[in-house]
């Protein structure tokens, strides 16, 4: 399984990156980073080739969620992440207060990689803006 995404690999073939460069975990890991990050903040509807593609609008301009809804958006997230990103699986979902805004949504991604390095865990903290935007790092 390619480690990168096509346009990562095509973007550093472009740049002429060593090819080595390009298969450290850590440059594995910011590209899941950066592609779940992609996928959070796309939206149901927003591409032409696939209407399922995005995830629903859960955000409502970075208010919490009610502990009735965690469960079904801890599932839609869950379900999107494992169905677009291939790299990882055995995806789960633990949300968490925020730490500076009780109010805020703030929730952690735990999964393991796929392929070559299978079973390696996988750590990712997200939070969403007050703007509404899902912020995601390692």
């Amino acid at each position: 399984m390619p480690r990168l995404r096509l346009f990562e690999r095509l973007s550093a073939a472009y740049r002429q990156e060593d090819r080595q460069a390009l298969e450290t975990d850590e440059r594995l890991l910011q590209s899941i980073c950066s592609y779940v990050s992609r996928l959070l903040n796309s939206r149901v509807g927003s591409t032409l080739i696939d209407t399922d593609f995005g995830m629903p609008d859960f955000i409502h301009s970075g208010a919490g969620v009610s502990q009735n809804d965690e469960p079904l958006l801890r599932r839609e997230i869950i379900e999107f992440i494992a169905h677009y990103e291939p790299r990882l699986e055995d995806v789960q979902v633990t949300f968490a207060p925020h730490q500076e805004d009780h109010a805020a949504l703030a929730f952690s991604i735990a999964a393991r990689l796929k392929g070559d390095n299978s079973g390696v865990p996988v750590h990712l903290y997200s939070s969403v803006t007050p703007q509404g935007k899902v912020r995601v790092r390692l």
